[in-house]
């Protein structure tokens, strides 16, 4: 399944450490190819938005977050990226998210 990163995220990945974007790029590549990525790297975050998930970097900067959406029979839709600050997720992280899958 096709990989589509959103502009902006694009923009917010240009914020990621180069190791670590190339693990991100590496992962994101194993998702293309069909792999089913387990935890506790990637989490499902159905909850929010079915077909939505979490995949979580650890990284000397500090914890990494970047959100993807599962379109079935369309693509897998990268919809955000960030440095983790707290244990909680931000009410604005989560209507960003609703608002990109909504866009989609």
């Amino acid at each position: 399944m096709e990989i589509r990163i959103l502009p902006q995220v694009a923009r917010e990945l240009a914020d990621v450490p180069k190791n670590l974007n190339e693990n991100i790029f590496g992962v994101l590549q194993r998702l293309e190819k069909g792999e089913n990525i387990p935890m506790p790297l990637c989490r499902p975050l159905f909850g929010i938005e079915k077909g939505l998930y979490e995949l979580r970097f650890s990284h000397q900067s500090g914890e990494w977050r970047v959100f993807y959406f599962i379109k079935v029979m369309d693509a897998i839709y990268v919809l955000h990226a960030m440095k983790k600050k707290t244990q909680k997720m931000d009410r604005r992280v989560l209507n960003l998210l609703r608002s990109r899958i909504r866009s989609l």
